[in-house]
């Protein structure tokens, strides 16, 4: 099995640099690049071919979801899986990431093996899934988590 290959894109330089201390010599997790704004997490998207976006919502000059809605829109990335990371649960914002393909959401603080099964699980769905496009069909995950805040929201 090939490395998963990580971008991290958060304005925390301290959390990105202890996940890149934690993931230096990890057999299954390869980060490539790091970006502290959203801005730059586009170019580097751009430079970098990646497998997995850990993507932080807040953050200076470009949001999350601003990043991701340009994910979406560009064909380039409909294979990269996307990785909410959060201090806060919002619906609203939660609800437009999934509809913008994000694969999981993860609440700060959180654990650095829970994110290494994330990633695993991810590198297992992408090559379980090559060729299909997020626009197309939706994961089994994304579904449920779309059916499940349309249901609360209507509540």
């Amino acid at each position: 099995m090939s490395k998963v290959k990580i971008a991290i894109a958060d304005d925390n330089r301290e959390l990105v640099k202890m996940m890149e201390v934690y993931f230096t010599n990890h057999p299954q997790i390869e980060i490539v690049a790091t970006a502290s704004n959203g801005k730059i997490c586009i170019k580097m998207l751009e430079e970098h071919k990646i497998d997995v976006l850990l993507l932080d919502i807040i953050m200076p000059h470009l949001d999350g979801l601003a990043v991701l809605e340009e994910m979406y829109n560009d064909e380039r990335y409909t294979q990269t899986q996307v990785i909410m990371l959060t201090a806060f649960g919002q619906e609203d914002v939660m609800k437009q990431a999934v509809n913008y393909g994000a694969s999981y959401f993860m609440l700060k603080p959180f654990e650095f093996e829970q994110l290494v099964q994330k990633f695993c699980i991810v590198q297992e769905r992408k090559s379980n899934r090559k060729n299909v496009y997020r626009f197309y069909q939706r994961t089994p995950l994304q579904k449920w988590i779309h059916a499940y805040w349309i249901q609360r929201l209507q509540a």
